[in-house]
């Protein structure tokens, strides 16, 4: 897979796990029991795969430090500023047009930063068999084999068997849903023919190009002005005038529910999105009664609980089932695991009041 390059997304504002993940220090860049953080877990699965000159990141520029901090591997031409957030297909077709200049020929595998992959030889596997479907001009995803009926994440559905390797199988893509209720997605998990969107695209330059010349003729005529203008002085002027004018969308409702050429290969990979502190606590190792405890803490009759303490203090529960408890050095979050998902509300309303 000589032609492989790595780009990593690693936008994002932190909500979903506040306090301790914020804006200017977002899920990312959060440690993990291994010791080190989701995005550099992130490059080191596909590190053996790619050389640091194929490596890319795709970030806020007030992040852009923070990454290279964390990836000090990756070229600092590498690390893409972007002046603002502008959702995925910008940010892929910037990535794009910039791998184009270094390698017309070149194959781009896409990862989130802040998602955990604990079968790496599995990814690997999988990301054989999708380069080549991509040196055959496939866009290609990975798509997650879905072990409950979450309602959380996206789904595809996939139709034909197109191709077989490396002990995989790769389908025609039927079309894409949005997050279901609890009953659809059960009728999902039922169908057998339902993965869950995990964001994981393997495709051709050229392939992904020409979809957004197909599809997004605007944007792709502004991410070439900024890619050929990065050579010259006036690279910072140009990100900044045309950047902001940039159509806002994703690589799904701008690219991929449109096309008639995906693939998808479904996979166990241990896939966990960390998307609350539920699934973050759950990383970390729990005791007999279900505590997930990282810092000082001490129970009594609790269970199933996380609790999260990153300060001296010492942290002590008495009687508490289902709960979450963050401690900070100037905030304290408790709250029950039915209602995790308002963590985001609650942070929210406190940047507002900032």
């Amino acid at each position: 897979m000589k032609h492989l390059n790595a780009v990593i997304l690693a936008g994002g504002s932190g909500t979903r796990l506040w306090p301790l993940s914020t804006p200017s220090f977002p899920k990312q860049f959060l440690p993990l029991p291994s010791g080190q953080s989701m995005i550099q877990e992130t490059l080191d699965r596909v590190a053996p795969l790619v050389t640091p000159e194929q490596s890319w990141v795709v970030t806020g520029d007030g992040m852009a430090d923070l990454v290279q901090e964390h990836l000090p591997t990756i070229p600092a031409s590498h690390i893409l500023r972007e002046p603002m957030g502008r959702n995925s297909a910008p940010a892929i077709a910037w990535a794009a047009a910039s791998i184009a200049r270094q390698d017309p020929d070149a194959i781009m595998a896409i990862f989130s930063a802040d998602a955990v992959i604990t079968q790496v030889k599995s990814l690997r596997q999988t990301l054989g068999l999708a380069y080549e479907l991509a040196e055959q001009g496939k866009l290609v995803t990975i798509g997650i084999q879905p072990t409950s009926p979450e309602t959380g994440y996206g789904y595809i559905r996939f139709a034909d068997e197109m191709a077989q390797g490396a002990g995989y199988k790769a389908f025609q893509v039927e079309r894409f849903v949005e997050k279901p209720n609890l009953e659809t997605a059960q009728s999902y998990l039922d169908d057998g023919h339902y993965v869950w969107n995990a964001g994981i695209f393997i495709w051709s330059v050229k392939a992904i190009l020409a979809e957004f010349e197909a599809h997004l003729p605007q944007v792709a005529r502004q991410i070439q002005d900024i890619v050929d203008a990065a050579p010259t002085k006036h690279s910072k002027d140009t990100l900044a005038k045309v950047w902001p004018e940039i159509q806002s969308i994703s690589i799904d409702y701008g690219i991929l529910e449109k096309t008639q050429n995906l693939a998808v290969i479904p996979a166990q990979l241990g896939w966990n999105d960390v998307g609350n502190w539920q699934q973050y606590g759950a990383l970390f190792p729990c005791d007999d009664q279900g505590i997930h405890a990282v810092g000082s803490h001490i129970g009594l009759g609790s269970q199933n609980v996380i609790v999260y303490n990153n300060t001296k203090r010492r942290v002590y529960t008495i009687g508490l089932e289902d709960m979450i408890v963050v401690e900070m050095d100037d905030i304290t979050v408790i709250c029950h695991k039915t209602h995790v998902h308002r963590v985001k509300e609650l942070a929210e309303q406190q940047h507002k009041k900032a």
